[in-house]
């Protein structure tokens, strides 16, 4: 829509919101916005050390391996290994295709 900066576009949402709010609580709520920003942070630092754990362990490459273990095992229980179809056509049949 417009084209103005990362910095602009801030300062903007900051003027609405100093008059949508007012000024009185403006401070206290950038305060909860900056404490659910770090709550959200420490939470996804943590969550990638616990991957980065179970991937260095080798408990990923195990979990892996037995997920497509059962989809194999779904995939052949759902769809049986079938012979393909053969169909056998007549010496006259075979010439009409040759023709076309």
């Amino acid at each position: 829509m417009f084209e103005f900066g990362a910095f602009s576009e801030i300062l903007i949402i900051l003027v609405a919101a100093l008059i949508l709010i007012g000024p009185k609580e403006l401070p206290r709520i950038l305060y909860q916005c900056g404490r659910w920003l770090q709550k959200i942070r420490h939470l996804s630092q943590q969550m990638r050390q616990g991957l980065d754990h179970y991937v260095h362990e080798g408990m990923f490459d195990e979990y892996a391996e037995t997920q497509n273990k059962k989809q194999l095992k779904a995939k052949r229980k759902q769809s049986p290994i079938q012979k393909p179809v053969i169909k056998r056509t007549s010496k006259k049949n075979q010439d009409e295709r040759k023709r076309r």
